[in-house]
């Protein structure tokens, strides 16, 4: 009787273990989950950086997702942060370019088996590492406070050291910070962001390289300037060609927006373009001469408008006139009159002399200004002989063509009588 009760005890007790068992099987289940964005931590990397190289990780393949099989109890406390994947570069790689994945779980009740990678390695390529030099340039943007303009943007480094994978070195062309200067009217230091390009003005990703010293910012010193309108001067040198004369000069814009210090344009009212610059030398018709203003700035003196610095000086000609002026024969001054001898013009009352000049100008011309002059020096000799007058004129007038005159020396008598 005692062994029958026994056995029914265990019985019951299997039984009840069973029950238990089946109970907890359907509101406890095995179940799986998928955990996803895992990134994977590459350890001793200085396997491959002590050796002069440098490694990428391709296609994103330090990120992986896995799939628990767990308690469905076990499984509602976890999340992606719960597992560390890891790749030893010294212990784990492959074929070279394959590091093998290990994930682990913080949470104890799920083991390593219980986890399955949705891929096994991290895929990388390693190549020679390089080291440069670049310039930094600012790139400016936006528009400063009224009456004001950036002086100078000079960043804290002129040059800054660039380390990384050679291939990617090679492919940038320039280094730049970018500095916004919207509403800026003072001085000022601003950090701005580093930014790599290559040839094609496309930005370089930075993943894989390292500034010396620099993380992605820098600091630029920024000094304002003060903007003044001033006016323009413009002077000129040179004779039109033959026939023309200068009648006048225009030039646009008139007046010229500069910036500087406070201290240096408070002096300067304007700006003078030498005559060097607008040469109008044998020029024979209307010309349009464009001067670069920024070469005759004062030091320490910039545009206002970097797009303002032609100024495009027009020049008008006016075609010139001829003006006969009859100059009586016993108006021509007789120079160096051999001893002895005397002039004669014979049966000559008068010469024509052609005067060129505008229309504005001729009218204007006093006949009494002109003077007429024969130099005899050349002569000694009595005889019958042809030469050009020396005619002076106003500077503004010209001569249409030299005037001849035909005369004779004589001796001359005692009483005054030409033989």
């Amino acid at each position: 009787m005692l062994t029958n009760n026994l056995g029914l005890k265990l019985l019951s007790i299997i039984s009840a273990v069973m029950l238990w068992l089946i109970i907890v099987s359907i509101n406890d289940p095995v179940m799986s989950q998928d955990f996803t964005g895992i990134r994977v931590t590459m350890l001793n990397e200085d396997a491959v950086t002590d050796k002069d190289k440098v490694y990428r990780i391709e296609d994103n393949s330090d990120f992986i997702s896995i799939k628990v099989r767990a308690k469905r109890s076990e499984l509602q406390k976890l999340s992606s942060e719960d597992f560390i994947a890891t790749a030893d570069m010294e212990k784990s790689i492959k074929f070279d370019n394959l590091v093998g994945i290990e994930v682990t779980c913080s949470n104890r009740n799920v083991k390593t088996t219980d986890i399955t990678k949705s891929r096994e390695n991290v895929v990388i390529s390693v190549e020679d590492a390089s080291s440069e030099q670049f310039n930094v340039g600012v790139n400016q943007s936006g528009t400063e406070g009224e009456g004001y303009k950036v002086g100078t943007a000079v960043p804290e480094q002129s040059l800054i050291e660039i380390s990384g994978p050679a291939s990617v070195i090679a492919e940038i062309a320039r280094v730049e910070v970018d500095l916004n200067v919207t509403g800026f009217t003072t001085d000022q230091i601003k950090n701005c962001v580093i930014k790599i390009l290559d040839g094609q003005n496309n930005q370089i990703d930075t993943t894989y390289l390292e500034y010396n010293g620099k993380t992605t910012g820098m600091n630029v010193h920024v000094t304002m300037f003060k903007k003044k309108k001033v006016r323009l001067k413009v002077d000129y040198t040179g004779t039109p060609g033959d026939g023309y004369s200068f009648k006048e000069l225009t030039f646009k814009p008139e007046t010229l927006e500069i910036a500087g210090t406070e201290e240096d344009i408070a002096n300067i009212h304007e700006i003078a373009i030498p005559a060097e610059a607008v040469n109008i030398d044998g020029i024979t018709e209307d010309t349009q001469i464009n001067v670069d203003v920024t070469k005759y700035l004062p030091e320490n003196i910039r545009l206002g408008n970097e797009k303002d610095g032609s100024v495009a000086v027009q020049v008008t000609l006016e075609k010139k006139q001829g003006k006969t002026i009859h100059v009586p024969v016993s108006d021509i001054e007789l120079k160096n009159v051999p001893r002895g001898l005397e002039a004669d013009f014979d049966k000559l009352k008068e010469v024509e002399i052609i005067v060129m000049g505008t229309s504005t100008e001729l009218a204007e011309l006093d006949e009494e200004e002109i003077s007429v002059s024969l130099d005899l020096q050349a002569y000694s000799r009595a005889g019958t002989y042809k030469k050009a007058l020396d005619v002076e004129v106003p500077e503004i007038y010209s001569l249409m063509q030299e005037t001849q005159v035909e005369f004779k020396l004589v001796k001359r008598t005692a009483a005054g009588n030409k033989k």
